[in-house]
């Protein structure tokens, strides 16, 4: 089973990004600067808080749209920004992104898409055929390809729309909510101005880098399963 760099993104942007807010909080005096910074958008957005959240759901929804890897670092924000209200504005604005995806590739843009995805996914094609709604929830899950070409191959299959929607919501609530939790950690790191017995290995922090970890993970894990198992049925 080989291991491709890219699928660690997630896991190295996280330790990247805590090692960093430890280090400019411990090499400054009192409180850091990026604690001023990030006290001071808090502020804001809270003065704006309607504004801010139709906002954040506009970037977010066209970003899954337009098919705009940057979903995983904008979950950790909006954990960071608006703590556990961000899991709901999260899973409505990516599943409507999504939507927009699977109605253009099963409508409108269907031979553009199917030239575009071409037979690099047959398998997967394969599993849509057996049973749409259950498999789409199993890639929700454990996302073995990219969450664009999950939306088109839907749309391609010929998915309803209700199915889709249901599986969509249910499937990115876990991962979302993971996401949601490490970012809610690292706004704590944020404003932390005593880090003399501060413990990056206490299961406060711990707990939502092993999860995120697993959840990157999975598919790896997962892949000779899922290859043998679809193979075995063509």
């Amino acid at each position: 089973m080989p291991f491709k760099i890219k699928e660690f993104f997630p896991i190295l942007f996280l330790l990247f990004l805590m090692i960093w807010i430890i280090i400019v909080q411990t090499s400054i005096n009192d409180i850091s600067l990026i604690s001023r910074i990030y006290e001071l958008v808090i502020r804001v957005i809270n003065e704006n808080f309607i504004a801010a959240t139709l906002i954040y759901s506009l970037i977010y929804f066209a970003c899954v749209s337009f098919s705009i890897p940057v979903a995983s670092y904008l979950t950790l924000l909006g954990g960071a920004i608006f703590n556990w209200l961000a899991l709901p504005i999260i899973i409505i604005s990516a599943t409507s992104g999504a939507i927009v995806i699977f109605i253009l590739s099963k409508n409108i843009l269907s031979d553009f898409f199917s030239k575009k995805i071409d037979n690099k996914f047959e398998n997967m094609r394969i599993g849509f055929r057996k049973n749409n709604f259950y498999y789409l929830l199993f890639l929700r899950l454990i996302p073995f390809a990219p969450f664009f070409v999950v939306n088109i191959l839907a749309g391609i299959m010929n998915m309803r729309t209700l199915p889709y929607t249901f599986a969509t919501i249910i499937g990115i609530i876990p991962g979302t909510a993971i996401y949601v939790w490490t970012g809610i950690n690292l706004s704590e790191l944020l404003v932390l101005k005593e880090l003399s017995n501060y413990n990056l290995a206490s299961s406060k922090y711990l707990l939502p880098i092993i999860f995120l970890a697993i959840l990157s993970l999975s598919p790896i894990f997962f892949k000779n399963i899922y290859q043998n198992y679809f193979n075995s049925q063509q």
